[in-house]
């Protein structure tokens, strides 16, 4: 059995009073302060734009742009950059899902029983999921997973703190119209010890649901004789989260914390699996990167020019992905629009996701077996 920590207690908010260059030609940085781990002529004009105009905010410092940037509406700076402030910081960045990230259990293929058996137990694996937590996976891109590489089974869960986010970015709404009404940023010295334990309460409460998500499913697995008891391992990351230290504050939206030796998970697309990476810590772009990466592989299409793209496929080639995926299909057949944004013809693929990111070693390329998506509440 996989143990798992309990939930943190939601206790009741606090009230605040006022009181080096890149070293791989793969990555550029302009004049500014921005390193790009990426193609910038490739970066979506409205992206861009957004990005462009929070570069230009006094307050803010370095910043690195990933593989994976896309434009989100929610707040003025887009999905899959990382950024530093001295003086300040920005509380609604992250939106509303802080805390979000991606876990792994890896079993060994020596533990392994069989292989996973779709028709007899994917319903009963789905139902299983949606009775894990109150709150579920969440919508969008979120998932449960079980995908395989040549030495390991993988479980992988990608979620977020739920309602306990969605409270405290209600709380860091009163604080900005509180204390600086109309601007998007608060003073650093607002950000009490008590407001970072509270913060770091709601990371830990969503890294404490992907736990539970994953070690549940590993009792499922052993009680339906698909592994057999041994010592997973198991491994966690975020990619919403703002990180404070003494002398900044590393904002993350959609990009995925690193340290040291420490593996983390980056979903390539539901029917390509997912990389397992570490950091290169003796790679000098890994400062530029502000120890920060990709945290999927990014889109090369929209989602409506993904769908596009699905109607302009062949009958044999829709066919191909209906045989791959059939727990997948709805009742008339068919993939519903949410799925097939999130297939491989949507992103892109490995090799350039690691050619902009020097500063990542891969540890393993998974496969995908099993996906569970959209159980939220």
């Amino acid at each position: 059995m996989v143990a798992y920590a309990k939930a943190p207690s939601r206790a009741p908010f606090l009230r605040l009073l006022p009181g080096a260059r890149p070293c791989h030609l793969l990555v550029t940085q302009t004049p500014v302060k921005t390193s790009y781990f990426t193609d910038r002529s490739g970066v979506e004009q409205h992206a861009l734009q957004s990005l462009l105009a929070f570069e230009q905010q006094e307050t803010i410092g370095r910043m690195a742009v990933f593989p994976d940037i896309h434009y989100c509406s929610e707040r003025s700076i887009p999905v899959g950059v990382a950024f530093a402030t001295t003086d300040v910081f920005y509380p609604l960045v992250t939106g509303k899902d802080m805390g979000c990230g991606v876990a792994y259990l890896r079993i060994p293929r020596r533990d392994v029983l069989r292989p996973f058996e779709k028709g007899k137990h994917y319903r009963a694996l789905e139902r299983e999921v949606h009775a894990m937590t109150d709150e579920g996976l969440g919508g969008g891109n979120h998932f449960l997973s079980l995908e395989a590489s040549e030495e390991y089974l993988y479980v992988l869960v990608h979620t977020g703190s739920r309602n306990l986010g969605i409270y405290m970015y209600q709380q860091n709404r009163a604080l900005l119209q509180q204390h600086n009404p109309g601007q998007d940023w608060l003073p650093r010295e607002l950000a009490t010890p008590a407001y970072v334990n509270e913060y770091e309460r709601v990371l830990a409460y969503a890294a404490s649901r992907r736990q539970a998500f994953v070690s549940k499913t590993y009792d499922f697995l052993l009680r339906n004789q698909y592994v057999a008891a041994g010592t997973p391992v198991y491994a966690d990351s975020c990619h919403n989260l703002l990180e404070f230290h003494p002398h900044q504050v590393i904002h993350r939206k959609g990009s995925t914390q690193l340290a040291a030796e420490r593996e983390v998970v980056i979903p390539l697309s539901m029917s390509r699996g997912s990389l397992i990476v570490k950091p290169n810590r003796w790679d000098p772009s890994l400062e530029h990167a502000l120890w920060s990466c990709s945290h999927g592989a990014g889109r090369v299409l929209s989602r409506t020019d993904t769908l596009k793209h699905w109607h302009s496929l062949k009958r044999a080639e829709k066919d191909a992905y209906r045989q791959r995926f059939p727990e997948l299909l709805n009742r008339q057949g068919d993939f519903e629009s949410s799925i097939l944004q999130e297939f491989d013809f949507a992103y892109k693929d490995a090799t350039a996701l690691l050619a902009t990111q020097p500063f990542l070693i891969c540890c393993d390329q998974t496969q995908p077996l099993v996906t569970v998506k959209f159980t939220g509440v």
